[in-house]
């Protein structure tokens, strides 16, 4: 799961969503139902992505593996 952005469970809790609607409007209801059942999953599996491993896909994140990446750099020319 680390492999797979958390974006990507909220994106795809959105898409079941939108097929569950177009399965109930087309009349397939069993269908909608079962699609329908997905969005909470991938919702979950989203926020638990964000909690294990928070600060990978916002900026404050993003600023700390920066510095990391410089720290790494000023060793490797201190060698």
């Amino acid at each position: 799961l680390d492999a797979i952005p958390a974006q990507t469970w909220y994106l795809l809790g959105i898409g079941s969503i939108a097929a569950s609607l177009i399965f109930q409007l087309s009349g397939k209801k069993n269908a909608a139902d079962f699609v329908g059942k997905w969005p909470p999953t991938f919702f979950a599996i989203g926020l638990y992505h964000k909690m294990i491993r928070p600060g990978q896909e916002d900026a404050m994140g993003k600023i700390q593996n920066a510095a990391e990446m410089a720290q790494d750099k000023a060793r490797q020319v201190g060698m």
